[in-house]
């Protein structure tokens, strides 16, 4: 089990951890190498689907626990700052690809009822 070193929230190897404030992190190896899949952690946490699995790292994450994902990899605790940063970039671009997706939606709401778009 690792722990987390109190100044920069990245774990370190060979420390034990005695806090079970982050169960789901608790669970989880260091290093994108060592990741876990959504299904195996489904199974070592107990959660009853991916989606349940999901809520409790989005609350765990919201507590503060630093949970790396993403690409299919699994679930991870950061080695570095490195890994901390990719993991960063790529929850921004999902959520700016996200916002990206509903302009269209919005542009469409913002028209009177029957008016076309006739600016693309």
């Amino acid at each position: 089990m690792q722990n987390k070193n109190r100044n920069n929230q990245v774990y370190t190897e060979g420390q034990q951890s005695g806090k079970t404030d982050y169960p789901i992190a608790s669970l989880l190896r260091v290093g994108k190498e060592n990741a876990i899949s959504s299904k195996e952690l489904v199974r070592l946490s107990g959660s009853k689907s991916v989606r349940d699995l999901q809520e409790r790292i989005f609350q765990e994450r919201c507590a503060g626990a630093i949970i790396c994902s993403g690409s299919g990899a699994g679930y991870w605790l950061p080695k570095d700052k490195e890994e901390i940063r990719q993991f960063c970039d790529t929850m921004e671009k999902r959520a700016k690809n996200t916002f990206n997706a509903t302009k269209s939606a919005r542009r469409a709401l913002e028209l009177p009822e029957g008016q076309l778009d006739i600016t693309e």
